[in-house]
């Protein structure tokens, strides 16, 4: 990818014809424009996520587009909007591994392809600099984001200048959440990572099952109250509970190619609790005044009252096994349970079934015919 040779201040018709240019105010413009240019979920059946996948989810339901039509209007819309598309955007990074992220998605080395991109190209223009983007997102695993050089790596890149910060961690990103197990979010990353010096809020998105909102609501509270980030430049950022945002929304139960019936607020579906977390500059706040130590981890303490989920024997059901048993997507998580248990006591009776009924009608001859003796018989018995 190479930077356009394009001028913006030679050879430009003002446009004064159009009120767009001679009647709106700047101001009035520039508001229309960033309307215009602000990306937004392609919802068109090509461009929509599956429902089943691990990150589908609010204002990630599509890949994102931004309509950039309006650039090619003219050469005077070009000079004042050229950088709109890249600083509105919300870039989207996934810290995870393959199966958690769509196949196509911002990486750290494209993203530093499309800077230096728009490095050169600013520099041709009288020297100007590349524009502040207006917010990041980064879906990260606990397994990545607590090896913190991967978090900052996305930080530390030349020219890369973003204000907001947005780090969610949905319910399948935290450790062991296919055992249930309680929340620990390890506090290595916090205490080193440092945030560029253009940024003006940190925010978390703390994300659960709605029947486990209790763990969230302690967790969040707890972070609130010790966790603080800093900028490399020395700038601490602080939380605080009148900052914290409440949000819900449902999604499919099927992911990974199981469905998670454990977890299932409805048929096929599962309610979330999403709790966000906000933290802000606060330069007279010093963490270390009286002896601190840094950010400690977030964990669920071991006498806090959670509840048994159901189906514990089985948390989820492959999705081929719902196929094999002919199971309607109409069927409740009981009934699926039901079902899967009733296969599974009726295999296991048809198998011994056929096993004893085998072993009685052998003859030695037959059983001498099989290649096996009376004493491989006896210990394939002890090993049954």
């Amino acid at each position: 990818m190479t930077a356009p040779s394009l001028s913006l201040r030679s050879n430009i018709n003002l446009q004064y014809q159009s009120p767009l240019f001679s009647v709106l105010p700047a101001e009035i413009r520039s508001l229309i424009f960033k309307y215009a240019l602000t990306d937004y979920e392609d919802i068109t059946t090509h461009m929509s996520y599956d429902r089943d996948t691990y990150w589908y989810r609010p204002g990630y339901m599509a890949k994102r587009r931004t309509a950039t039509e309006l650039l090619r209007t003219c050469k005077r819309i070009f000079q004042e909007t050229w950088f709109l598309p890249f600083a509105l955007a919300e870039h989207c990074f996934y810290l995870t591994n393959t199966a958690r992220a769509p196949s196509e998605h911002v990486t750290v080395a494209r993203m530093k392809e499309y800077l230096t991109t728009l490095r050169d190209f600013a520099r041709n223009q009288d020297g100007m600099e590349i524009p502040q983007i207006e917010r990041i997102r980064v879906f990260a695993q606990m397994f990545v984001l607590e090896d913190s050089p991967r978090l900052q790596e996305v930080l530390d890149m030349e020219g890369f200048q973003p204000k907001h910060i947005t780090i969610t961690l949905r319910y399948t990103d935290f450790w062991f959440w296919e055992h249930n197990s309680p929340i620990h979010i390890d506090a290595k990353w916090v205490n080193t990572v440092r945030f560029p010096k253009s940024v003006a809020t940190i925010s978390m998105d703390f994300e659960m099952v709605d029947r486990r909102k209790e763990e969230i609501d302690y967790i969040t509270n707890l972070a609130v109250d010790k966790w603080f980030f800093r900028r490399a430049d020395g700038i601490v950022f602080k939380a605080n509970k009148e900052d914290i945002k409440t949000s819900r929304w449902t999604g499919s139960s099927t992911l990974g190619d199981a469905r998670w019936i454990r977890d299932e607020s409805r048929t096929n579906e599962i309610d979330y609790y999403v709790k966000t977390v906000t933290w802000k500059p606060v330069p007279e706040f010093d963490p270390f005044t009286g002896g601190g130590d840094g950010c400690p981890n977030l964990d669920i303490p071991h006498d806090f009252p959670r509840q048994t989920p159901p189906f514990g024997r089985m948390p989820n059901v492959p999705v081929d096994d719902l196929q094999y048993l002919d199971c309607s997507d109409n069927l409740s998580a009981q009934q699926v349970y039901d079902s899967i248990l009733g296969m599974d006591e009726e295999m296991w009776e048809e198998a011994m079934s056929e096993e004893e009924m085998s072993e009685e009608g052998m003859s030695e001859e037959e059983m001498s015919e099989e290649g096996m003796s009376e004493e491989e018989m006896s210990e394939e018995e002890m090993s049954v």
